[in-house]
């Protein structure tokens, strides 16, 4: 039946106004036809208006309890939809949000059901431009070094005055998308006996080793490194086609007028560091060797480790034309790697800086140094 003017009330008073007096007569009054009448007869028989009243009522109700069940079964199908492993973020939970509301739900109840503020929606995210020339700075220096993880970028940071916790900065090194190359895990000792020797000052124990490369035009390249074990210092990286005992006494010798002769020398068992010259300087300028087992690199730790950044950031990423260009290379780096890069053993400290607060041992009396 289409809406009519009349309520449901008016239309039971009129047909008791019918009743009392005849349907022709009560339809000319109302302004209605006579089977309009008749229709609200059928419909209201028998009715009163407090009849009427409960009638709407209970149809009121049912219509709230059919709305009520329609949008239970809709809460119900969405939420099986909802992945609540993605709602991570709050861009993820905004995502969540949105997708609910596809489904016809207003906003104020999708945010009820997920448990997302409805402040999360408009929340304007200020971060981006806070940190896009901190991003932009990891982005520099990680082409720079592409060897150094976060906590070194965050070292070199700190000094160009941005302030951050590690915690920020490992977080803005995945927002960048910044990844270290994973190396090739090495091959661990179970157990093994405490390093002999450990150093105690600068120029306590020196330690000294080969490294092996080649130039593009098929030059060998061999370079003697000679470390510092307590300073971490790179002392002298010596870089030839080839290095006897000769040399290697020409360059311990040139350490020794500028830094001061150490009380012991670490190596390998090499023929180099064997042999008779080497071991008759050694004993003529009153320096102690301390060789490693054979087979236990280990006990070389210091020297071993430094080789392995030598070849992880400069041998591995630089591609030498010439023996004379691949001299100039490893020594910038070789003075990058004392002045410049922060040492997590070191308290992130560079090797001058740390020698700066620990000076050499002066408790052994000077050493002569031997003349070839």
């Amino acid at each position: 039946m289409r809406k009519s003017r009349f309520s449901d009330e008016q239309m039971v008073a009129i047909l008791r106004e019918a009743e009392q007096t005849s349907v022709a007569e009560t339809a000319k009054k109302r302004k209605v036809s006579e089977q309009t009448i008749y229709l609200w007869r059928k419909h209201f028989a028998g009715m009163a208006p407090a009849d009427i009243r409960r009638l709407k009522a209970l149809e009121a109700e049912n219509a709230k309890l059919k709305r009520l069940l329609a949008e239970r079964d809709l809460e119900i199908d969405v939420m099986r939809e909802v992945n609540p492993k993605k709602m991570v973020s709050p861009q993820a939970r905004r995502e969540q949000v949105r997708l609910v509301r596809e489904r016809g739900v207003s906003q104020r109840r999708a945010c009820g059901l997920l448990g997302v503020p409805r402040s999360t929606l408009s929340y304007q995210l200020r971060l981006p431009a806070k940190d896009a020339p901190t991003l932009a700075a990891m982005r520099r220096l990680s082409a720079q070094y592409p060897r150094y993880g976060a906590r070194r970028i965050r070292i070199f940071l700190r000094r160009e005055g941005d302030e951050m916790g590690i915690n920020r900065a490992r977080r803005l090194w995945r927002q960048a998308g910044l990844t270290l190359p994973r190396k090739r895990p090495k091959r661990r000792v179970a157990a093994s006996r405490p390093r002999p020797l450990p150093p105690m000052a600068a120029n306590h124990v020196w330690a000294y080793d080969f490294v092996f490369d080649a130039c593009a035009n098929g030059q060998q390249l061999k370079c003697l490194t000679v470390v510092d074990e307590f300073t971490h210092e790179s002392l002298t990286i010596d870089v030839a086609g080839s290095i006897r005992s000769a040399r290697v006494i020409e360059v311990l010798t040139r350490l020794m007028s500028v830094h001061g002769a150490p009380i012991y020398l670490r190596s390998d068992n090499g023929p180099e560091f064997v042999s008779h010259a080497i071991l008759k300087w050694v004993s003529e300028a009153r320096i102690e060797t301390a060789l490693i087992d054979p087979g236990k690199p280990w006990q070389n730790g210091t020297n071993e480790s430094f080789n392995g950044k030598f070849r992880d950031e400069c041998l591995s990423i630089e591609w030498f034309r010439t023996r004379r260009e691949a001299k100039v290379i490893i020594e910038a780096w070789r003075q990058h790697y004392n002045a410049v890069r922060p040492h997590s053993s070191l308290g992130y400290l560079t090797p001058h800086e740390f020698k700066q607060h620990h000076p050499p041992i002066q408790d052994h009396p000077p050493r002569a140094i031997p003349q070839e």
